[in-house]
This record gives structure tokens, C-alpha cells and sequence, in this order.
């Protein structure tokens, strides 16, 4: 019952209560901090749904997906080139994201019906050009935002040296959360979890749960990814089976530049540096934008039912800079398994942080569930117009304001 009693709690003091006001208030409520009597608290799960937008935040140079798979001539490989030629691109001066999103296509529905293959395409050098593909996409992000690879043995991975005041109070906010999860050693999961789901390619995430952890641990030990890598960074992976009260999850939809299928079945995690000949050999799995979105893979098949779990054993989401946008069908039809009936949204909560104006984040989020509407009130949706920093800087005033008064 604790969050409509929160909020509800909240309403009445205040008229309209800020999305900050009732985040920090249900974090209280959630925590195992200041426990009466060392009495259990209940596992709260608390997920982010992380997009582009949450990147930008930390850094206006990370790609939106339009700037990301926009190639130049110079980003075009010779196979890559070749392969435009045989489908019947003439005019290679440039790819723009609509044409690469029709060019992804093409490959997957070519994988999908053989006999829909050209007269010398065959499974095999629709592999190579994927590969291609993946490896001109690490790159080209690269060029733009140099990935924060691991530098020493430690495996931590390492944010900006000089952060601006917007990246330390993002820095900031994260280890607020953390402070209020479980920190028992009765091996009982309790108290508040975050757990993160991201469309995003990059390490962002990691490298702030890395800075967060302090300087000993890494969000390898106790991050569940969907998969159990072979091996994490060219060595045996950490932790084969993970323990309940310990862990979270870290799950990547669209895969990630750290993520490499094994020539063996499954999947590794390597954030170590690689050359271009690395990526050309070896690139990372990424699933790719697409005019008819295929997620028949393997990466996908293994994580989706993970994420889905995730969603149905999750309280609180909080989606950040992602636009629910209506040709992204599958995740949307994922993000409803939050609350895929009237009676699922129950005592569940939204936070919605996004630019777009607050009844147009209403209306997204009303038709992915479309079991609520405001008449109702059987969901608590609460948007946030304004960007990720907004919301977190109103966060962190909030927790010093409350600091002074104590």
C-alpha cells in the first residue's frame, strides 16, 4: 500500500506535489535505512528504462539515433560499398537514417526468407556485411564520443576527470539510491533495488554504477545482464550464478559495444580497448535500426524474457529520454508487461522525465496501457517535462534542503 499512501500523503499537504517531491518520498519509504526493530523491509524493485535522451543528458555529444547511423562516404567500407552496389545503390556520397534503416532491412528479411536471396548473396556473407555493419556503427560512435574503455586490471570503468556540475550531481543522485539499498548481511533481499533496462549502446550506466560503488567493487560482480558471459574482459567471468540479495539487473535491448558473440554458443563482455582491425575481425553484437524491427536473434531471444521479468517483479519505473515512439512495437508491448491488466498497475508507480510536454507523456504512456485512463486512477503516472538534469538537480536540492533542516 506504500505508494498511494505516499502520494496520497503528499497531495494533501501540497496541492500538486512536484515529480521530484514524490520520487525522494517513496526512495524514503523504500529504504532499509532506519529500519524499527530491525524489522524485515520488503523488496521493492525499482527499474530504469533508460534511452537516448538520458546520454545527452550526461553529454549533448552522445548520438541520437538519426546522427548515429547517418555515414558519410569516408564511414563506408569497401564490402559495405560493394554489397550497396549489388542491392542497387548508386548514389554512395552518403547514407542517410532512413535509407540505413531500409538497408537493414533488406538484410534481415534476406536472412529471414533464403529464398528471397539475391543471385550471390547466401547466409554467409549476409554475416560478414552485419559484421561490417556493427563494426562502421563502433567506430563512427567513437569518432563522436570516445568510448571510456578499461585502462588497468581493476575493470572499473572510469568517467570524465573533470565532470561538470551536471555529471557530479548525476554522479550524486545515483549514490543517494545506493545508500538506501539493502546493506544487510542476512543474505535476505530487502529494501530498495535498482535495476536498469537501456536501449542504448554505450557504457554510460556502467561507468556511473563503477564511480558509485567506490573504489574496490565493480558493477561486474553484482550486475545480471539477461546472460551469463563466457568470459567478462578476455578473462572467466566473475560470477557464474549471481545470489538474489545481492544482485541487479542490467539488461541491453539493442545489445551493447561491449557485448561479443563467442565462437562457441553464447555471448562475452569485453570493455577493453579494440583496434579497427579488432572490430573488422570481431565486431560487438548491436541490433540494428530497422524499417520492420527484427528481434528473431539470439542476443534478443536470451535477454527478452529477462527484461520481461523484470518489468512484472518492478514497482517503480522510471523512464528516462525515451519516447515510446509507436514503430518501437515490441518494446512497447515489453514496457506493458509493467502492467499488462488494470489489476497488475496496483500499487505501482511511473515516473515519466522527458521534454515532451506532460498530457503528451500522459497520452504515450495511456496508450501502452491502455487499461488505464486518469478517470480510473488505478496507475499513478507521473510525468516530468524537462530533462534529466532538471529532475535530478531538484532531487539533490531536495536532499541538501532536508540535510539543513536535521
Amino acid at each position: 500500500m506504500y505508494t498511494f499512501d505516499v502520494i496520497y500523503k503528499l497531495c494533501i499537504i501540497m496541492k500538486k506535489p512536484s515529480s521530484s517531491k514524490i520520487f525522494q518520498e517513496l526512495v524514503k519509504k523504500t529504504s532499509y535505512k532506519d529500519k524499527v526493530n530491525s524489522n524485515l523491509i520488503s523488496l521493492t524493485n525499482m527499474t530504469f528504462f533508460l534511452g537516448a535522451g538520458f546520454s545527452k543528458s550526461w553529454d549533448l555529444n552522445y548520438p541520437t539515433g538519426q546522427e548515429l547511423f547517418s555515414l558519410d562516404r569516408d564511414d563506408i567500407s569497401d564490402d559495405f560499398f560493394e554489397f550497396l552496389l549489388s542491392i542497387g545503390y548508386t548514389d554512395l556520397s552518403s547514407i542517410g537514417f532512413n535509407e540505413f534503416k531500409e538497408i537493414a532491412y533488406q538484410i534481415s528479411m534476406q536472412k529471414k526468407y533464403p529464398s528471397l536471396r539475391r543471385r550471390y548473396i547466401d547466409e554467409y556473407n549476409l554475416e560478414i556485411i552485419e559484421n561490417e555493419i556493427s563494426s562502421i556503427i563502433t567506430k563512427r560512435f567513437n569518432k563522436l564520443v570516445p568510448l571510456n574503455y578499461i585502462e588497468d586490471a581493476s575493470h572499473k570503468l572510469k568517467l570524465e576527470k573533470s565532470p561538470n556540475q551536471n555529471q557530479k550531481n548525476i554522479v550524486a543522485f545515483f549514490n543517494w539510491l545506493e545508500s538506501h539499498k539493502t546493506g544487510d548481511t542476512d543474505q535476505i533481499p530487502e529494501g530498495l533495488r535498482i535495476n536498469f533496462i537501456t536501449t542504448n549502446y554505450d557504457f554510460l550506466i556502467e561507468s556511473i554504477l563503477d564511480e558509485t560503488l567506490g573504489a574496490d567493487d565493480t558493477h561486474l560482480i553484482y550486475a545480471y545482464r539477461g546472460f551469463t558471459p563466457k568470459t567478462t574482459n578476455k578473462v572467466k567471468t566473475p560470477t557464474t550464478v549471481h545470489r538474489h540479495w545481492l544482485v541487479q539487473n542490467l539488461i541491453k535491448l539493442n545489445g551493447g559495444f561491449e557485448i561479443f558473440g563467442s565462437d562457441e554458443q553464447g555471448f562475452s563482455v569485453d570493455y577493453t580497448k579494440k583496434s579497427a582491425k579488432d572490430l573488422d575481425r570481431k565486431a560487438p553484437t548491436l541490433i540494428l535500426p530497422n524499417r520492420e524491427q527484427d528481434y528473431t536473434g539470439k542476443y534478443f531471444q536470451t535477454i527478452f524474457p529477462k527484461a520481461v521479468r523484470t518489468l512484472q517483479e518492478t514497482k517503480i519505473l522510471v523512464i528516462v529520454g525515451y519516447s515510446i515512439p509507436e514503430e518501437d512495437a515490441l518494446i512497447r508491448l515489453l514496457l506493458r508487461q509493467f502492467a499488462e491488466e488494470n489489476v497488475d498497475g496496483t500499487e505501482k508507480v511511473i515516473f515519466f522525465i522527458d521534454m515532451m510536454n506532460e498530457e503528451t507523456q500522459i497520452q504515450k504512456l495511456e496508450s501502452v496501457f491502455p487499461y488505464h485512463n486518469r478517470a480510473r486512477k488505478r496507475y499513478n503516472i507521473i510525468p516530468f517535462e524537462g530533462t534529466f538534469n532538471d529532475w535530478v538537480n531538484e532531487i539533490i536540492a531536495l536532499n541538501n534542503n532536508a540535510q539543513h533542516r536535521i
